[in-house]
């Protein structure tokens, strides 16, 4: 009877945290951890604008262009591997802050690039900080967060994805075609400077968020407590439910479980073999769909024949600029209904029916390429074009809310940096491979080069 009353009183962290509902606290943790993941989607997407300068500048064959295309997304399997299990071993918010210094840092550099050698490795040190800022943010956040509004808070941190996008369209456009005198600058001491330096250089103001997470974010409650800090997860949870106005209930000591943080042998054990193997596929699908696509997007709006100059409020403005803007705005939609959907049939079923959709209608504007007649003239042109690229944009993105709910869910506290960090990390392989393929085959055709993205997508359902 003693050791059932004893089994009874036991209080753990998920429990408490299961009490405080969502509230002042988590939204804030919300805009934080958002903005860094913004950060992230601007870093990785903003080569796409500069890669067709670079590829005249620095005479770039397709396969070279496409490795330097790909050369952060080959960083962030790195980044994603190394900082995932330094966040299970030494704490969440401690990598954190270095992944976002690092990726802010190193893209900034990027500016200094001379051609293709070292441009490549800056972006790739640059991809180090964005693999590990996504698998250490994910895990974060999911660990401040009721069980009920886990999985729609995590595909709302994923809906910041398309601000960054945005973001980068509003800088490439600033720098890369507003700019009056050719694509160079005449700074003061430095003299005339290429405007894509610039775009490299503006990205590296991310650095700044370092403050607010040293400032504003305390480690997580579940690292605390496993390690061993019960007092200091208990004055985390209490200063959580201080700021939603919600009462206070400590764990107890005998609910938590001590030790060394997990390695990769754990995720490989029998009980996350099955999980581990399954969402690592996922991740290697989702990202050779989208990385093989919009690394390669600019070039093939371009080759789509719609791009041209429109006027705004008087302003000349290349209209890949507003596709981009239409790209990115769809994306928020197709978040959101992945946020409902993942609460109301479940992460697996939406996860599941987003990735064949996105690639459904990948293959749809793959088809509808100019000089492809694959199911005749009805398939063919401006609007089958620019209808399944912007519902390839908003079930690949719903695509990426649904993985990152589900993802750290599948792994307990103690394995849970060091599992997304390794999914993201096979994922990463994948956009590696994606955008190169994608660069090798479309000298043949742009139907050869998207076909295999749409494809893989699909058949992963």
């Amino acid at each position: 009877m003693a050791d059932s009353a004893a089994t009874e009183e036991r209080v753990t962290v998920s429990q408490v945290l299961d009490r405080i509902p969502v509230g002042r606290f988590h939204r804030r943790l919300l805009a934080i951890c958002g903005a860094a993941w913004a950060f992230d989607g601007m870093e990785v997407i903003v080569i796409s604008f500069t890669l067709p300068v670079l590829i005249g500048a620095w005479e770039l064959s397709g396969v070279t262009a496409g490795l330097l295309g790909s050369a952060s997304l080959m960083g962030m399997i790195a980044g994603n591997w190394l900082w995932g299990w330094y966040a299970d071993r030494y704490g969440r918010k401690d990598a954190f802050q270095w992944t976002v210094l690092t990726y802010s840092l190193f893209a900034g550099l990027t500016a200094l690039a001379v051609g293709f050698y070292s441009g490549f490795a800056l972006r790739f040190l640059t991809g180090v900080g964005l693999g590990g800022a996504l698998a250490v943010d994910t895990s974060y956040l999911s660990e401040h967060l009721p069980t009920d509004r886990r999985g729609r808070y995590l595909v709302y941190l994923d809906a910041f994805w398309p601000l960054g996008n945005v973001l980068a369209v509003v800088l490439a456009w600033a720098f890369l075609s507003a700019i009056p005198s050719g694509g160079t600058v005449a700074l003061p001491l430095v003299g005339e400077v290429a405007s894509w330096r610039l775009l490299f250089a503006s990205s590296a103001f991310p650095a700044l968020l370092v403050f607010v997470i040293r400032s504003q974010l305390e480690e997580t409650p579940y690292y605390l407590a496993t390690h061993g800090d019960v007092e200091g997860a208990n004055e985390q949870i209490r200063a959580i439910a201080e700021e939603n106005d919600e009462e206070f209930t400590p764990i107890t000591a005998e609910s938590v479980e001590t030790g060394e943080s997990a390695g990769y042998s754990r995720l490989f054990e029998s009980d996350l073999r099955e999980q581990t193997t399954m969402i690592a596929i996922a991740w290697f699908a989702v990202n050779f769909g989208y990385y093989g696509v919009f690394i390669w997007l600019p070039d093939t709006v371009g080759a789509a024949g719609v791009v041209g100059d429109v006027q705004l409020a008087g302003v000349r403005v290349e209209s890949i600029y507003l596709y981009f803007l239409l790209i990115g705005l769809v994306q928020f939609p197709g978040y959101f209904s992945a946020a409902y959907l993942v609460e109301k049939i479940g992460r697996k079923p939406t996860l599941g029916s987003y990735l064949a959709l996105s690639g459904v209608c990948t293959f749809i504007f793959a088809a509808s390429m100019p000089g492809v007649s694959l199911f005749g003239a009805g398939l063919s042109g401006f609007w089958p074009f620019f209808v399944g690229l912007l519902a390839a944009s908003f079930f690949t993105l719903g695509t990426w809310g649904a993985i990152y709910a589900y993802t750290p869910e599948l792994f307990p506290t103690e394995a849970r940096g060091t599992g997304n960090g390794f999914a993201g990390g096979v994922g990463k392989i994948g956009a590696v491979v994606g955008p190169i393929l994608a660069g090798a085959l479309v000298e043949v055709g742009y139907l050869a080069a998207l076909a295999p993205c749409g494809h893989l997508l699909a058949k992963l359902r």
